[in-house]
């Protein structure tokens, strides 16, 4: 066979073939490329759309029937639960009281405060008072409140100091805490000033007129006494008056307050001196005068009459008539 050669021109033709077009890549379906979270709300959805989920409007007969039952049995329920309860609670109330329950916890709880206090050594153990001389320390103790023993916290000083200040010898007090046990209390006492009598009764007062104590007793019946209603009030007035002439004063045994007016005064011989409403110092002179020139007080009177401001008027014993006018005056 012959063999033929064929140049590169003398190839056979050939149909030319489409260039092949690459394919654009196709998308990735978004339902895959989600989160298992996210496809799931769009199935969600999807179904929700559908209408499977949605809510029945209308009811059944058979069901609206059987509603007003359910209710009545609900109500039933609750009332008879809260019935159960409140039956409880009052009855465990009832056993708490009439065993001391609360009492007891009480009790229980306000050892353990103390002994708690205690070892810390918040409790009184001393109390110390300074000032006293006359007023009882019974009386102070108890005005306190306080016992060994007690706590030094609950303590209140404002309130003892109140209490202590109502006895009749104590005119001021102070009340304080040192901690950690002690209560210290310093008084200032009231200076008796003169004895009191109303209705027959006879109480030591000091120079404002308060009550020292109702007992009289021996020790201060060596002070002048004030007799009638309100005459403790005015004892002090009338007593800074007398004591411009200390000899007359000392003699003076009452001073008897006449309707809140004006003084009577008695002296230790019987002898009764009137003095005036107003101007009783220029009377109390002028019996100074007379008792140091006269004696008049020695001369057998039974009273003088100072309440006039020219006059004077003198009444003698019955079997002493000694005294006399003297040179025309009246007497």
């Amino acid at each position: 066979m012959r063999q033929i050669k064929i140049s590169e021109n003398d190839r056979p033709i050939q149909a030319k073939r489409k260039p092949k077009v690459k394919k654009a890549p196709r998308p990735a379906n978004k339902t895959n490329a989600m989160p298992f979270f996210g496809r799931l709300k769009v199935f969600l959805l999807n179904v929700t759309s559908l209408g499977l989920f949605k809510k029945q409007n209308k009811r059944s007969k058979a069901s609206s029937r059987r509603r007003p039952a359910g209710i009545r049995l609900k109500t039933a329920l609750l009332a008879g639960g809260f019935t159960a309860v409140t039956t409880f609670v009052g009855f465990s109330g009832y056993l708490i009281v009439k065993n001391g329950f609360i009492e007891q916890a009480g009790l229980w709880a306000q050892e353990t405060r103390l002994s708690v206090l205690g070892g810390v050594g918040m409790i009184v153990q001393e109390v110390s008072v300074t000032g006293r001389e006359k007023a009882s320390g019974k009386d102070i103790m108890a005005a306190l409140g306080v016992a060994r023993g007690d706590s030094i916290v609950d303590f209140d000083p404002d309130l003892a100091r109140a209490r202590i200040e109502k006895l009749g010898w104590v005119e001021h007090a102070s009340v304080m805490r040192r901690y950690p046990d002690e209560i210290f209390v310093r008084l200032q006492e009231r200076r008796p000033f003169a004895r009191w009598q109303l209705n027959g009764k006879t109480t030591l007062i000091d120079r404002k007129g308060a009550v020292i104590t109702t007992t009289d007793t021996f020790e201060f019946h060596h002070l002048p006494k004030v007799v009638g209603e309100k005459a403790n009030e005015r004892a002090a007035e009338l007593f800074d008056l007398l004591s411009a002439t200390p000899t007359l004063f000392t003699r003076l045994q009452n001073a008897v307050r006449v309707r809140d007016r004006r003084w009577d005064l008695e002296f230790g011989n019987g002898v009764k001196v009137l003095l005036p409403e107003e101007g009783s110092a220029v009377a109390w002179s002028k019996l100074n005068d007379l008792q140091k020139s006269k004696n008049i007080l020695n001369k057998g009177v039974l009273s003088i009459d100072l309440r006039s401001s020219d006059k004077m008027y003198v009444r003698l014993r019955a079997a002493d008539a000694e005294f006399r006018r003297d040179g025309g005056n009246k007497t």
